[in-house]
């Protein structure tokens, strides 16, 4: 069966807890199977996007099994835009990560509403953390504005993650993924919320090892006929390009 797994982090720094590179990640997608990657740089997450995209790019570069995302703060509208051209424009980068500082802060539509505008046009994915409720309440509100964009919740809301839920049977945008909380009841309840066609795998490695995400979506009982999609065919249609 193919795996995409639909988010992993490359690097070293936070999030990231020691050094995770691209040697490491091909290793263990070998070893469960996984056969494509879509990966954020660590640095672009913690502190420098325009460095981390930079290195990023490097490291997917001529890699058919993995493939990117750029990442973004909108405290720094300015370089962003650069980096949404720069980047965006390319086959290899499927979607845009985009925090507010920090991963752990909500993602405001009014102060990012310039770069939400200017992102419509490449057609892709927008990624947000939603490690609390805040969270999702402020990409749900980001997902009322812009219809047009996919709004993918990473975190699904962590312990809140009814919330994510909710979120997502009032927006026919928002798109759940596998990233959060180790519980089997949420990726069951999710998996009925979105009728099978919203939620993709996402193990968030190296903060979680894949092979516990993907033991999760077992143990949730997801059916035999629909493990394809949640593992491999939403994810290939949302990230089509």
């Amino acid at each position: 069966m193919a795996i995409i797994d639909s988010l992993a982090i490359l690097g070293c720094g936070a999030p990231c807890v020691e050094e995770f590179g691209r040697e490491r990640l091909l290793q263990r997608m070998d070893h469960l199977g996984i056969t494509h990657a879509i990966v954020a740089s660590s640095l672009a997450i913690s502190s420098d996007f325009e460095a981390g995209n930079a290195w990023l790019a490097e490291q997917i570069a001529g890699q058919k099994r993995l493939l990117g995302y750029a990442v973004v703060n909108t405290n720094h509208p300015e370089e962003a835009l650069q980096d949404m051209r720069r980047y965006l424009t390319k086959q290899q980068f499927r979607g845009l990560v985009m925090i507010e500082g920090r991963p752990d802060t909500p993602v405001s539509s009014a102060d990012a509403e310039e770069l939400l505008n200017a992102y419509r046009r490449f057609a892709k994915p927008l990624l947000i953390f939603t490690p609390h409720r805040e969270c999702v309440y402020a990409a749900a509100e980001i997902a009322r504005k812009f219809e047009l964009i996919k709004v993918v919740l990473v975190g699904m809301g962590g312990k809140d993650w009814r919330s994510a839920i909710a979120a997502a049977r009032q927006h026919l945008n928002i798109y759940l993924q596998t990233t959060g909380e180790v519980s089997p009841s949420r990726i069951r309840e999710g998996w009925a919320a979105v009728n099978g066609n919203r939620m993709m795998f996402g193990s968030m490695a190296p903060m979680t090892d894949p092979a516990v995400t993907l033991g999760m979506i077992r143990e949730a009982g997801i059916p035999e006929r629909d493990l394809q999609k949640l593992l491999f065919s939403n994810a290939e249609k949302t990230f089509a390009g």
